[in-house]
């Protein structure tokens, strides 16, 4: 898997974010059908936290990245954030992780990379040494939620827990 290169990236534009979002969706239904139609959505044959299950991370970042203990226990994220040169300390001006840090720094044509691109880059690279990878498969919905009436994807946020 070739990684994006940052420097030479361009932002997409507004027509092209929403046919990607679009093709998203798109995936999702499909997915569900393939996989058996209206009896993929029962709590009983399919796990899709928030839609047919319990969600264990309904605020997304702080629910997983806690102080240590308990299954949850994943570095806190200003403890993450200390080990990327140049990063500010974000303790004063970050209230709600990670809206604040996708609207005050990386926002799309933002100087700082768009926050979606550093996120999924740090989730599921070197995937057999990655926390996100190996404990939670992976799974997009720890850190999106769905909403099957409006049809749309958002980042989970919550208050920040530092």
């Amino acid at each position: 898997m070739a990684w994006i290169d940052f420097a030479s990236c361009r932002m997409p534009t507004e027509k092209e974010r929403e046919m990607k979002r679009g093709r998203k969706i798109l995936s999702l239904v499909t997915g569900l059908v393939l996989f058996g139609g209206t009896a993929a959505l029962s709590a009983q044959s399919v796990d899709l936290p928030g839609i047919t299950t319990k969600d264990a991370y309904p605020n997304g970042c702080v629910d997983c990245h806690v102080a240590a203990g308990g299954d949850k226990s994943s570095p806190l994220v200003t403890a993450e954030l200390a080990k990327v040169s140049g990063h500010p300390k974000i303790d004063k001006i970050v209230k709600t992780v990670p809206k604040d840090c996708s609207t005050l720094c990386h926002k799309l044509g933002g100087k700082a990379p768009a926050f979606n691109l550093v996120m999924h880059k740090a989730h599921f690279g070197k995937p057999s040494e990655n926390r996100f990878v190996t404990v939670n498969k992976g799974a997009c919905l720890t850190c999106h939620a769905f909403d099957p009436d409006a049809g749309g994807m958002a980042e989970k946020s919550g208050p920040r827990n530092w």
